[in-house]
């Protein structure tokens, strides 16, 4: 029995070494106060992570949440699918495809184009903050790197998050004064991940290892994973992705240091942008 005890004990130990997020703390008291667009403000009308999307959260007072992938020549480019068939009807990844041929295409069939990051930096220039999700890729080096010249330059707030752990050690390592968040989601039949070993990974603070994150951002509607809220007592920030209504969003403002939402136009905490921007 004290064998037993003494490996359990070794083992919560060795968790707990491994869950630890970036310590001392940083303030992320800049992001605070603002609730967070995801993918820009779309709606029927205007299409997720389009100029016109951004453009519209900057002007209503929303920071937002962005995707950033590149096309095969090497362009940073703001879309959230691994592939063009949902949002432009092409079936071809969009790792396969030029920025011109990327450019052709356009979102649901509006006159809006898939824009670089480098154009939407430009957009927003700096009125509201960002939180700019690095999606899964096996280039994560380049666009590590080209995303984090861009934003060395950018005047404005940003942050970083992925679900990969490498993307997140990435930035501890070559730019530790970048806020860097990990995305997760706890494997339950609710969660819109899958089953995998890897998501049991992520779910578990485990990969918090590698990439140290500020913050945590999790699935709302799976958040009772008991290692989150482990994660949060010693020190984590904390973001929910994705809030679809009012409800749920005061619901939750007690709980999350940071909200993302979608689907609905929230009532709340709002920042004037005026004189934030040219």
């Amino acid at each position: 029995m004290v064998v037993v005890f003494l490996v359990m004990v070794l083992l919560a130990l060795l968790w707990l070494f491994c869950a630890l997020p970036q310590l001392p703390t940083r303030s992320l008291h800049d992001f605070e106060g603002w609730d967070y667009a995801h993918r820009g403000l779309w709606d029927a009308e205007v299409p997720e992570n389009s100029l016109a999307a951004f453009r519209r959260a900057a002007a209503s007072g929303f920071g937002m949440e962005l995707d950033v992938q590149l096309s095969s020549d090497g362009e940073p480019v703001v879309f959230h699918d691994d592939d063009l068939e949902r949002m432009c009807g092409v079936r071809k990844p969009v790792s396969a495809c030029t920025l011109t041929e990327l450019r052709s295409l356009r979102l649901l069939d509006s006159d809006e184009a898939i824009p670089t990051f480098s154009e939407v930096l430009s957009a927003v220039n700096g009125a509201v903050p960002m939180i700019v999700e690095i999606k899964q890729c096996r280039n994560r080096e380049d666009v590590c790197r080209k995303v984090d010249a861009m934003l060395q330059r950018y005047p404005g707030l940003a942050c970083v998050e992925s679900f990969d752990p490498r993307v997140v050690r990435w930035f501890r390592k070559h730019r530790p004064q970048r806020i860097r968040g990990q995305l997760t989601a706890f494997p339950t039949k609710m969660s819109v991940c899958r089953r995998t070993f890897r998501t049991c990974l992520l779910g578990s603070m485990m990969t918090n290892l590698l990439g140290r994150p500020d913050f945590i951002a999790q699935e709302h509607r799976t958040d009772r994973n008991p290692f989150f809220s482990v994660a949060r007592k010693l020190g984590a920030w904390t973001v929910a992705w994705t809030v679809q209504s009012q409800e749920d969003m005061d619901r939750l403002r007690s709980r999350y240091d940071l909200l993302i939402f979608d689907s609905f136009v929230p009532s709340g905490p709002l920042q004037s942008t005026e004189g934030s921007a040219d």
